[in-house]
């Protein structure tokens, strides 16, 4: 899945129930901590958050495959059929089956082929057969179950409306399917899946793997029979009702292989779709490409589904929210994220997601829920590796830097850490922590890259798709297949960062340069707090010394706690670029100077300008230097765009007169993307000037991002003048997904004003817009 907690309004509602940093607790002596350790500027440790031991599930049979014959009753929300489940014991002496089960009607269960009925019993969530005889390990049988069902979990209906065809669909991802189909409920069973859907026509009904006939009833229905040969695990299932119309998209050519792809879709947003979705084909191009494994199923199908809550990559037929149905000039947010200068997740990021989870995720599955970063965290890192390819380098650098402050904003915030995979957890939803599985995860997989090399990370990849390709997988799996294709002793590395550890190293960084040497000593200091799941880390460190002869860089292998090197510098260094192109997974300072850190912003590349516009506004706020070198590159419109943001940011840090003054005149800039960044930047300020710009920008812009990102900060101001202004802005439409209005309402909620719940409860019906609904939700609160 893309993102289960990465929508910011949903985390605003639904925050994660976290804890304060240690602190005092953490003072020499107090936990153990050594006396090398218990010196001033040691960061306040953090914490692992308490969970129940969660082991993987042991099994009692291989079930090998599903056969399901289920008609819809839309009004009613009810379905009505069979499942026939062929197995195999896995041990020896079995004389029952259990299948999970919840809230299902079961009118009768039958062995296939003699037709003799089964002694049941319903046990909770949990379904439990007799067999009619002992069966000896891989002797096959199979079972009819006669049900009914109004799901309560995992299977959803949505109504017809005055303007929407009626839609059901499931949705499987932490434990889910069995409220509407017994089967074996968790992550480490594969099987085939066959479907045979009887529907009211016009709907439709969509499934994974290939569509084998249609047949129309006497009764005025349709039914539709698909057939997934190649195992799945249960939660891959699909299962889509709806009035859907097919867009076909260009087939990917993959050698003498074309695949088929198609994205269904609601009547008239045909356009947009094939205009959203229309990189599909060149992304599972690009993908077989690199991984020199070609797209692994027979066809790919998207669709676009009534408040689908997030993206979900069901083998072969990919569901996602409507959304998705965004045409020209729309926002490209997932979801709407009008409080950062650019998503975390663009639609491009989350359908490649998607996609690239048909390798891992649904080719390689993780064995448990304990190891959902192998899907997810992969799943993430061929995201930003797709971005890369389609706009480049600097792009890439400017995604990888985001993601690293949301991961360490993340850590700062709660004071937890974690591993990256664990058997301990207190609720499935834990396991799919956006800053850590998703990105943390993939920002690791970017080290490792680093480390090995690209065609070693690729050639390893590729070793472990093959190798498990339709099993399952853990974290000792993927070191195993790196450490035997490339020689390396890699068990360092995943037990820093996958396995053993959570956190991540902070480093304070000091130079001194030697004239007399003609070299520069580096000191690399290692200040987190020396806890067992975060300890010291061992790491490359490349280091860029700049001086009037030009640029070198070194790799320093940081061992221990300090790490002191020399390096070659005929010349005193103008500045130093520690982690040059930012790839660790690091809080990183070094104490450089003003004119070190304006250089690097004016000189250096995409990644020493980001670092250094940052710590010009946490070093140096007060300086006119840092004033000036920032508004410069606000203002230049041949840097690259993400640095510019980062400039915006950073002036709205600062807050003076001045940065005031250069947000504003960038207010109206050519890039949109620049003008976002103002406006989230103009949030963080106050005063006239600041509400004056945000309020033109609101009324003049013609980005709907921009005008929603300028109406939430507006909020975030507290101006006198913010509410009537922004209750106004709830009058006007907008093209994508009530995204002026989203805006204005997680504006108003910034306002705490009590007087405003009547209008926050006049946008929580139920036929508005999921995102607007939660934001009025949010204010209400």
């Amino acid at each position: 899945m893309s993102h289960r907690v990465g929508e910011l309004i949903e985390k605003r509602s639904c925050r994660w129930v976290v804890g304060s940093v240690l602190t005092a607790a953490l003072a020499a002596g107090s936990l153990g901590i050594p006396a090398s350790q218990a010196v001033a500027g040691v960061t306040p440790g953090h914490r692992l958050p308490g969970a129940q031991d969660r082991p993987v599930r042991a099994r009692q049979v291989d079930i090998l495959r599903v056969r399901a014959d289920l008609r819809f009753d839309m009004e009613r929300e009810q379905i009505k059929g069979t499942a026939q489940i062929r197995f195999a014991p896995l041990q020896t002496g079995l004389r029952s089956l259990e299948l999970d089960a919840f809230g299902l009607n079961i009118e009768s269960v039958k062995a296939v082929g003699s037709g003799a009925a089964l002694k049941w019993k319903a046990d909770g969530p949990k379904l439990l057969l007799d067999l009619p005889a002992v069966l000896a390990p891989g002797e096959a049988t199979e079972v009819l179950i006669a049900y009914s069902a109004q799901p309560r979990s995992g299977l959803y209906f949505h109504p017809a409306s005055a303007s929407k065809a009626a839609q059901a669909w499931n949705f499987g991802e932490g434990g889910l399917h069995y409220g509407w189909l017994p089967m074996y409920n968790d992550t480490n069973d594969r099987f085939a899946v066959e479907f045979r859907i009887t529907v009211a026509a016009p709907l439709i009904a969509l499934s994974n793997g290939v569509l084998k006939e249609t047949t129309t009833n006497r009764d005025g229905t349709r039914t539709y029979r698909w057939v997934q040969d190649e195992p799945i695990p249960n939660y891959l299932i699909a299962l889509k009702v709806g009035d859907f119309k097919q867009v076909k998209l260009p087939s990917a050519r993959l050698g003498a292989k074309n695949v088929p792809l198609s994205v269904w879709t609601a009547p008239g947003a045909e356009r947009k779709v094939a205009e959203n979705f229309g990189n599909t084909p060149r992304m599972m191009e690009y993908f077989s490409k690199l991984l020199d494994y070609p797209y692994p199923w027979v066809k790919y199908d998207q669709v676009t589904l009534r408040e689908f809550g997030g993206a979900m990559e069901t083998t072969s037929m990919v569901g996602f929210p409507d959304i998705y149905e965004r045409g020209h000039g729309d926002p490209i947010d997932s979801s709407p994220a009008f409080d950062l200068p650019w998503p975390i997740w663009q639609t491009d990021d989350t359908i490649s997601h998607e996609l690239a989870h048909h390798w891992f995720g649904d080719l390689v599955t993780c064995r448990s829920l304990g190891s959902i970063w192998l899907n997810e965290s992969f799943a993430t890192y061929m995201h930003t590796v797709w971005n890369g390819h389609s706009k480049g380098e600097d792009d890439l650098t400017y995604q990888r830097w985001r993601y690293l402050h949301f991961y360490l904003d993340d850590v700062q915030a709660t004071g937890e850490v974690l591993p990256l995979e664990r058997l301990y957890y207190d609720a499935p939803e834990d396991m799919y922590r956006e800053s850590l599985t998703y990105i943390k995860g993939s920002l690791v997989i970017h080290m490792l890259r680093r480390i090995v090399g690209d065609e070693d990370f690729y050639r390893a990849l590729n070793q472990y798709l093959k190798t498990h390709a339709l099993g399952n997988v853990e974290a000792r799996d993927l070191q195993a297949a790196f450490e035997s294709t490339t020689g390396r002793d890699l068990n360092w590395f995943f037990n820093d960062w996958i396995i053993g550890g959570g956190g991540h190293p902070a480093i304070k960084a000091q130079t001194r340069w030697s004239a007399e040497r003609r070299q520069l000593d580096l000191t690399l200091n290692q200040v987190q707090s020396d806890l067992p799941f975060e300890n010291k880390f061992r790491l490359p460190v490349e280091v860029t010394v700049f001086t009037e002869q030009g640029s070198a860089t070194h790799t320093v292998w940081m061992e221990d706690w300090q790490t002191r090197v020399t390096l070659p510098a005929g010349t005193a260094p103008i500045a130093v670029s520690v982690d040059a192109g930012n790839w660790l997974v690091a809080d990183i300072h070094l104490e450089q100077s003003l004119s070190a850190l304006t250089y690097l912003l004016k000189n250096g590349d995409v990644a020493a300008g980001l670092r250094a516009a940052r710590q010009l506004a946490a070093d140096y706020p007060r300086r006119e230097e840092s004033l000036t070198a920032l508004a410069d590159v606000l203002a230049d419109t041949k840097r690259h765009w993400g640095l510019r943001q980062e400039a915006a940011i950073s002036l709205g840090s600062i807050g003076q007169t001045a940065a005031i003054d250069a947000l504003a005149k960038a207010s109206t800039d050519p890039d949109r993307r620049v003008r976002r960044g103002v406006a989230v930047a103009l949030g963080k300020t106050n005063g006239a000037q600041s509400s004056l710009t945000l309020r033109a920008m609101v009324e003049k812009d013609t980005a709907e991002d921009v005008i929603a990102a300028a109406a939430f900060s507006l909020g975030r101001t507290h101006a006198k003048e913010a509410r009537s202004f922004l209750v106004q802005q709830l009058e006007r439409d907008s093209q994508w997904w009530n995204a002026i209005r989203t805006g204005a309402m997680l504006g108003l909620a910034e306002l705490e004003d009590p007087t405003l719940v009547p209008t926050f409860q006049k946008y929580l019906a139920p036929q508005l817009q999921r995102h607007l609904r939660l934001a009025a939700l949010d204010g209400w609160f």
